[in-house]
């Protein structure tokens, strides 16, 4: 009795490994389908191409009148592709805060803004060291009706005080 008993657990134990085996696969398949997903990201277009074809387009110029107490940031778009929106990076020392400066920018069009509004996350008193614009474009999500702006990294503009 004791010999049938030895032989069935023989028996057990390939199939506990096997099952064990195809329970780690599908693990690690899960895991690698979940990590490369984001690689692949939504393609956004606009007019038809990718956007960032697009970011070359882009042509614009800013400068910040008057003094930084009540400064004003006037921005005009010289190019022919409407801007979106822009996103301001502020670096004062070591410290960096992206904002988003939400006023679209039509072709041919200008823009004038009051600058302190931007400047009440870092020090107020002080001066940025540094001031970057980055335009944004919105575009259309490749098989979808949705639209996702694009922020053209590339084709920044810095601001010199």
């Amino acid at each position: 009795m004791k010999r049938g008993l030895v032989r069935s657990r023989k028996g057990l134990s390939p199939i506990i490994a096997s099952v064990l085996l195809i329970l780690l696969v599908i693990v690690l398949a899960i895991l690698i389908f979940a990590w490369a997903r984001g690689f692949i990201s939504e393609q956004v277009e606009k007019f038809g191409q990718p956007i960032d074809s697009y970011c070359e387009a882009v042509n614009f110029e800013a400068e910040i009148i008057g003094p930084l107490e009540n400064a004003v940031l006037e921005v005009v778009n010289r190019g022919d592709i409407d801007i979106f929106r822009l996103s301001i990076l502020m670096t004062k020392g070591g410290n960096s805060i992206m904002r988003d400066f939400d006023y679209p920018i039509a072709k041919g069009d200008s823009i004038s803004v009051n600058w302190v509004f931007l400047l009440d996350e870092l020090d107020p008193s002080s001066t940025p060291e540094k001031i970057e614009l980055f335009p944004v474009l919105v575009g259309q999500v490749k098989g979808q009706e949705s639209t996702k702006p694009f922020t053209c990294l590339d084709n920044g503009k810095e601001i010199a005080f």
